[in-house]
């Protein structure tokens, strides 16, 4: 039988808002929304009731790297950290001597070292802190962006959605096609094995550190198989003076992971452009950040139906710069969501924060609400199941509680939601991890 769950408003991501309502799930799934007091009990194998509260769907965050959620936290005293902590610090004095300890290349430079020198269980311990942290601040869906396999089990033993990016990087025509056939090898086991809530795409990680050889053959493939593309554009200012220049602190960052230098693949091209002339640009794109994106470029991105994943705060911290919140609007109009990054160079992994962070009277409670929900799920073509409280979808929903005097529009002003739901099983309870 089916379950009643009551709240004095639920907000379903369909344009509508209701009051005192209840929403009906079926084993799992969203069955309809209701009025109380049409709600009759005994139909039901148990009701609950939220009494002053808001429920909405379940968020979906457009870029993380949950792997790095306990980077600062954890203590590596043991011998073989502290020996590969030394090499990492002998290598960074090799290769980034000069550069300021301020800069995005180098505080990138710290968090690859400090990834490195973490065991293996480390690092699996701090993926489920990050998944742990996501469900807490309401995220039921994640687009997770890693190189490596060995998250994927994990992924598909745990209750959230993920649609699990694949990080690549070449420096010439032979690595690029060594990179292809590892990758296309990875995705064909991984399709066998995966969960109906594990999802595969690919990531190009920039134009800086993936050979022109990379982007034609993912290109293709991508299209053939109808995969889904992410890429990080327009996040930097060395990515602009990599592109105008043929060189700059990005190629020192490239040696320091192990590449060789190699040039732009085209001369006095915006990125956006360069994307173009590579045949990169598609409505099956997913861009992050665009920090630097010229008008011109963001005018060429919409023309395009390209998507935005944007992290406004991490943006501010690595670049002191973000793509202005109005400009997202105008250029990625229902086709942009926010990412969180990871706690590494973001102080929590809320998307409502994300969007308060921005959201200076552009956006109201309803239509923010898609922002965080059905629309990045339309981007990741996940919206058929998730992303809206609509008949038949994933019952995947947050319950947030108001003060008294409080209505819907008070979303814009919570952190993290009190209870949440994945197919109508209760994952956090009263601010706390229950599964």
């Amino acid at each position: 039988m089916a379950k009643a769950y009551k709240a004095k408003w639920i907000i379903p991501s369909d344009g509508n808002v209701y009051e005192d309502c209840a929403l009906i799930v079926d084993e799992g799934k969203v069955q309809e929304i209701i009025k109380q007091q049409d709600l009759i009990e005994d139909n039901y194998t148990s009701t609950k009731d939220f009494k002053n509260s808001i429920i909405t769907p379940g968020f979906v965050n457009l870029h993380n790297h949950l792997q790095y959620t306990n980077l600062k936290k954890l203590d590596k005293r043991d011998l073989g950290a502290k020996l590969k902590r030394f090499y990492t610090i002998l290598k960074k004095y090799y290769f980034l001597t000069g550069i300021s300890k301020k800069s995005f290349i180098y505080r990138l430079s710290n968090l690859l070292s400090d990834y490195f020198c973490l065991t293996r269980n480390e690092k699996i311990a701090s993926f489920k802190k990050g998944i742990e942290q996501s469900l807490l601040n309401g995220t039921t869906a994640v687009a997770q962006l890693s190189k490596e396999s060995k998250y994927f089990e994990l992924l598909n033993e745990m209750p959230l959605k993920t649609f699990l990016f694949f990080e690549l990087f070449s420096d010439s025509n032979e690595a690029s096609k060594d990179e292809f056939r590892q990758i296309k090898k990875k995705i064909e086991k991984l399709k066998n094995q995966k969960s109906q809530n594990t999802f595969i795409g690919v990531a190009p990680h920039s134009i800086c550190c993936v050979h022109k050889r990379l982007f034609k053959i993912l290109v293709k493939y991508c299209k053939k198989h109808n995969i889904l593309m992410t890429i990080r554009l327009g996040e930097s200012q060395e990515e602009i003076d990599w592109l105008n220049h043929g060189f700059s602190d990005i190629d020192l960052l490239n040696e320091f992971t192990g590449h060789k230098k190699f040039e732009p693949a085209f001369e006095n091209l915006s990125p956006a452009k360069y994307l173009e002339e590579l045949g990169v640009l598609s409505k099956q794109l997913l861009i992050s950040y665009g920090n630097f994106l010229s008008e011109n470029d963001l005018m060429l991105l919409k023309e395009n139906k390209v998507s935005l994943a944007y992290c406004p705060r991490v943006s501010d911290n690595l670049h002191n710069h973000k793509l202005d919140f109005n400009k997202v609007i105008e250029y990625f109009p229902y086709r942009f969501g926010f990412g969180v990054n990871s706690l590494a160079f973001n102080e929590d992994l809320s998307l409502l924060n994300e969007l308060k962070y921005v959201n200076n009277g552009q956006l109201d409670a309803l239509e923010a609400i898609k922002y965080l929900t059905i629309i990045p799920a339309k981007i990741l073509r996940l919206n058929n199941v998730i992303g809206s409280l609509e008949t038949d979808k994933d019952a995947d929903f947050n319950v947030f509680e108001l003060e008294e005097g409080e209505d819907y529009k008070a979303i814009l002003n919570k952190t993290r939601p009190q209870h949440v739901y994945i197919n109508a099983r209760r994952v956090v309870k009263h601010g706390e991890i229950h599964y």
